[in-house]
């Protein structure tokens, strides 16, 4: 946890805030995103003096409540799209003292670091059926990953990471962090989801009212799979036993899908087997998926009492395809290529203020991650403090530097560059930022993240991810191919 002298020289530095320096002709000038060539991964853009293209206001998902609406009904509200919030951050000025690499746009930096608006959503769109996985940022640390099937059933796997769709992470809608960016789209508009991972409880990451409506929308097709003490809470919730599964670090689950589109068959959790079991894997699945629960450096808890009294941490997903279908017995799944993907859900990578030469100032874990799992096809790592501070910024105007006070809990986006080198990632998509915060902290993130990847040598474009690999950062509601 951070000391007296972090926070004091989080408080020296003040917030991680950004002014803008380009004008909204600046932004972006299509609505879309080209994966090869896109503004948002870092780009130059078009022309400046090519016309803004408008873009459509996503509908606002089920059980997201405009706060300014004093209804007494408790069901779905705000279908305007016209409504709060809206599909980018509101104009305000910034607010607070601003440090002079963020006050400018440094020699090296890529115009598109300090493109406007800063993030954006944009509506979700997914393919029936499509040809190779794909992943969509739902906003915060939510995406939503689709496997094709190995068969020729129609669809594909849903995969879905820390989903929250309503207006504020908290216990309560009344009070505590909004979000500023709509979501890309209702849970009912979701495809089939099949498999839900959450990497702790924390209320921006485990978020009742979307848990509640994905098994409401879901419940044909959903398994869950949670944290070490988490399962009773969704039991609590309605949800069956059977279909949550619980792990602790290390441990690993086989879940098959029936090529005739039943709900997954059981989940054999029980790993490494037993001597006297003979586990299989089925040949005629329409896809056979390992999910192993990865450590973090987080902590856990939903109140004052129930601090680190369940788990935290990451997840690792694999194809269990005909090449490696006895390697998929035993712990671990190195070397595999099929597609994987690692979720970082929300973690720390090291101790910001510890001396330079403390070996233990940085987690060991992501590269134990990726020796056992690696190469992983695509990672998901997250960029910023996300929620918390921004809202006690906006809140009691007390401007501190997020990453010095919670950097044993989050990553900057240099942390996470780290990151996507240690669990050996190919690709990497940067999650948890610019969802509960304002314009001025999203823009600091992305100038950060820009200058973090130049410094770290990965690339920039997606369909080109050099030796290092690439990382790159997109609007709410894109979905790219791998």
């Amino acid at each position: 946890m951070a000391s007296l002298n972090d926070a004091w020289i989080a408080y020296q530095k003040g917030a991680a805030i950004a002014t803008p320096q380009l004008g909204t002709n600046a932004a972006a000038s299509s609505s879309k995103v080209s994966l090869s060539a896109a503004s948002c991964l870092g780009s130059k853009p078009d022309e400046e003096d090519e016309e803004e293209q408008p873009l459509r206001t996503p509908p606002i998902a089920h059980g997201f409540r405009d706060p300014a609406d004093d209804s007494d009904d408790d069901g779905p509200i705000n279908d305007d799209a016209e409504e709060w919030p809206k599909r980018q951050h509101p104009p305000e000025p910034v607010r607070g003292y601003v440090r002079p690499s963020f006050s400018r746009i440094l020699s090296a930096d890529d115009t598109n670091d300090w493109r406007e608006p800063p993030v954006r959503v944009e509506e979700a769109s997914w393919q029936r059926s499509p040809r190779s996985p794909t992943v969509t940022w739902l906003g915060h640390a939510g995406a939503f990953v689709q496997i094709p099937w190995a068969t020729e059933r129609e669809g594909a796997a849903g995969l879905l990471f820390d989903p929250i769709f309503s207006y504020r992470c908290s216990p309560s809608q009344l009070v505590g962090p909004a979000r500023y960016l709509a979501p890309p789209c209702g849970i009912d508009d979701l495809p089939p989801v099949h498999v839900c991972c959450i990497s702790h409880d924390h209320y921006d990451h485990l978020d009742y009212n979307t848990i509640l409506e994905l098994w409401e929308c879901h419940q044909a097709t959903i398994h869950f799979f949670v944290p070490l003490g988490l399962a009773q809470w969704f039991k609590d919730s309605g949800i069956p036993a059977a279909r949550v599964t619980e792990l602790d670090w290390w441990l690993e689950a086989l879940v098959s899908f029936p090529a005739d589109g039943s709900a997954p068959e059981a989940v054999d959790s029980t790993y490494p087997p037993p001597p006297d079991s003979a586990p299989t894997v089925n040949p005629a699945a329409a896809l056979t998926l390992k999910v192993a629960f990865t450590p973090a450096q987080h902590r856990s808890g939903r109140g004052v009492f129930d601090h680190m009294t369940s788990l935290w941490g990451s997840w690792a997903v694999g194809v269990v395809g005909s090449d490696n279908a006895a390697a998929a017995l035993k712990p671990g799944m190195a070397g595999w290529t099929d597609f994987k993907v690692y979720f970082g859900g929300d973690t720390g990578y090291r101790y910001a203020t510890a001396p330079e030469n403390d070996s233990t100032a940085v987690c060991p874990a992501f590269k134990e991650i990726g020796q056992r799992y690696g190469p992983f096809s695509l990672a998901l790592l997250p960029l910023s403090t996300g929620s918390s501070l921004p809202f006690l910024r906006s809140l009691l105007q007390l401007s501190l530097d997020q990453y010095t006070l919670t950097s044993s809990l989050h990553c900057s986006p240099a942390d996470s560059m780290q990151i996507h080198s240690d669990v050996k990632a190919e690709r990497s998509l940067g999650i948890h930022w610019g969802t509960f915060c304002d314009a001025a902290e999203a823009r600091a993130t992305r100038v950060e993240f820009g200058r973090a990847r130049r410094q770290h040598g990965l690339s920039k474009h997606w369909e080109h991810p050099g030796e290092q690999g690439s990382f790159v950062i997109t609007d709410v509601g894109e979905t790219f191919e791998l």
